[in-house]
């Protein structure tokens, strides 16, 4: 179902990892793309929509990737190898 074909009740499992998507008009699984910004998970389609957004692109990478140093959005196994690469020896 692309974005905007849903207009009825949130799934219970909205924006949530593996899930169903967080974006309002979509209801589409797998969720799993995790936005940085609204701390939910998005499907693919939404996904490629808001972070290529030319808007939305400018502001991440002027105001928030050069403090965060990662993407808007990251796939759980994108998260993982990166807390591997910055976690500090014990």
């Amino acid at each position: 179902m692309a974005y905007g074909d849903y207009s009825g009740p949130d799934k219970a499992d909205k924006g949530k990892e593996g899930g169903s998507c967080n974006r309002r008009l979509c209801q589409c699984a797998p969720a799993r793309w995790y936005n940085h910004g609204s701390f939910a998970w998005y499907c693919d389609d939404c996904r490629q929509a808001i972070e290529f957004d030319p808007v939305n692109k400018r502001d991440w990478d002027r105001n928030w990737l050069p403090r965060c140093g990662h993407p808007m959005f990251e796939t759980r196994e994108m998260m993982d190898r990166r807390a591997s690469i910055n976690a500090v020896p014990g």
